[in-house]
């Protein structure tokens, strides 16, 4: 049973004319008889008594009406209902955070976007950048926001903020400004895991810089940015991290933020989307927004 075949039937009913019906909905008459022939096969039931020069419905046939009517209606709703929201910013926006942008650049970004677009709902994993990448390309995120490209044959990058990576020590170590990192191998390093954005940047500007990583006395690794500051700030070791992370423990005096001369290059935290997906207008609207709005940090 098809749709069409159905409007046919309830313009027979209603014309109580197969020819009267064809003309209605630009059909040949044969093609009007197939449908209504096709449509008592699928039944098993006679759905019109042929009169002398009309037809009328027959029991089976008033209730097949009145049901072909409520599928008919409810078909033009989904029509106009789709049409409507194709065009409306609503729904529930599906993001995927690494640990900085999770908690230096998202929350501004989503309460911005809700006091303008108000009675859209969020939902946020904070994740490493590999796995962001990862959840947008398997298709379980609307919107990933990290620092480093991964998976960039299927995700497409937008640039939102730049920034730059600084040394971070505790209150009491003290050092100046644009020295170099070689000055500093035979002082305990704490790090952030492997698939982190900030740890694959800085592992790229190093081996850029002919310094080799593994000459560095690192003596942790961890998950958390916001561990990692609570570490350097008990005197733990030292440590090379995002800027917009220790800005609150620089501001308070409970580290200290140096720059080096290998970490001049600003790096880049990119809104992502996948290449594959269809976006809809509340994603593209997010993304737009996102691009263009001012003091994100």
């Amino acid at each position: 049973m098809l749709l069409h075949q159905l409007q046919a039937f309830t313009k027979v009913a209603e014309k109580k004319s197969f020819s009267k019906a064809a003309e209605s909905i630009f059909l040949s008459q044969s093609t009007i008889s197939t449908h209504i022939n096709n449509l008592e096969k699928y039944f098993g039931q006679k759905l019109f008594d042929r009169l002398s020069k009309e037809v009328v419905l027959t029991h089976s046939g008033e209730k097949l009406y009145q049901l072909a009517k409520e599928i008919l209606t409810l078909q033009d709703k989904a029509l106009w209902d789709l049409k409507d929201s194709m065009e409306k910013i609503e729904g529930q926006l599906k993001i995927a955070a690494s640990t900085v942008p999770a908690q230096y650049i998202v929350p501004k970004l989503i309460a911005g976007f809700s006091h303008k677009y108000p009675g859209i709902k969020f939902s946020l994993d904070l994740l490493d950048s590999i796995h962001v990448a990862e959840k947008l390309a398997k298709g379980e995120a609307d919107i990933g926001i990290l620092g480093y490209q991964y998976l960039p044959d299927k995700l497409i990058f937008l640039p939102i903020i730049e920034e730059k990576l600084v040394v971070v020590t505790p209150p009491s170590f003290q050092l100046s400004n644009n020295l170099s990192i070689k000055e500093l191998t035979s002082y305990p390093f704490l790090f952030r895991k492997h698939g982190s954005g900030t740890q694959a940047t800085l592992e790229k500007i190093l081996q850029e810089a002919n310094i080799n990583f593994t000459k560095l006395n690192v003596i942790g690794y961890f998950d958390s940015v916001q561990v990692l500051k609570q570490c350097v700030k008990e005197g733990m070791g030292i440590s090379i991290i995002s800027e917009i992370a220790a800005a609150d423990y620089v501001q308070q005096e409970w580290i200290n933020a140096y720059e080096l001369q290998e970490l001049t290059e600003k790096r880049t935290f990119y809104l992502a989307y996948n290449k594959a997906r269809t976006l809809s207008p509340l994603v593209k609207e997010f993304i737009n927004y996102s691009q263009h709005v001012s003091n994100i940090v």
